[in-house]
């Protein structure tokens, strides 16, 4: 059975799923990230995992089911990843510890670039249901970390913020992970984790 050329050989959900149904999202993962969501078919998943189509349905009642799975899965990985870093920053090591975070968050999408990032940065925000699936597994999660991290922070610099202002510095601190991602895709390589550190300290007022 033909195989596409999308790169079946990278594994991410294999990981820490098991069995068949890791094998699948991965192979699904790679369709995606090369064709889009709406060009992906699940002929094609089925002949990138070496099922046949009908055997595919058998895990899946379709495409929109296993695409939102992806989305689901990958995000509440990252979250769980990231969580434990996040509960180690301290302020007076913020530096390495923002450092260790983006380590992490590269760990936990298969680096810059990956197949992960291009599905839920590109594929996922355009539709409705794969948005709502984004935002409660992985957008929400994030900021109610760091809707408790960033406020300790802000008292160790001795800055105070309303909740309202608080809210737009989680959404400030989160732009500068997207924008990592975004200008990786872009530019085909990442900027320095140390430049982007620098970035984040600088806009949230933490390189005093």
């Amino acid at each position: 059975m033909m195989r596409p050329q999308s790169d079946v050989s990278a594994r991410y959900f294999s990981k820490f799923v098991d069995s068949r149904r890791g094998e699948i999202l991965d192979a699904a993962l790679a369709v995606f990230a090369e064709k889009g969501y709406d060009g992906g078919t699940m002929r094609e998943i089925a002949a990138a995992v070496g099922v046949s189509e009908p055997a595919l349905y058998r895990h899946y009642t379709g495409k929109e089911a296993l695409f939102e799975e992806l989305v689901r899965l990958a995000g509440d990985h990252i979250v769980e990843m990231a969580g434990v870093t996040i509960a180690t920053v301290r302020p007076e090591n913020l530096r390495d510890s923002l450092r260790r975070l983006l380590e992490v968050r590269d760990q936990a999408t298969n680096g810059h670039g990956s197949p992960v990032i291009r599905m839920l940065l590109v594929s996922a925000p355009h539709n409705g249901v794969f948005l709502a699936t984004f935002r409660t597994h992985l957008a929400a999660p994030m900021a109610a970390m760091l809707g408790t991290l960033i406020p300790q922070i802000d008292t160790y610099f001795g800055h105070e913020y309303t909740p309202a202002q608080t809210d737009e510095r989680v959404r400030a601190f989160m732009s500068q992970f997207v924008g990592h991602f975004m200008t990786s895709m872009v530019f085909g390589t990442p900027p320095a984790d140390d430049t982007t550190v620098d970035a984040m300290l600088a806009i949230m007022g933490w390189d005093a």
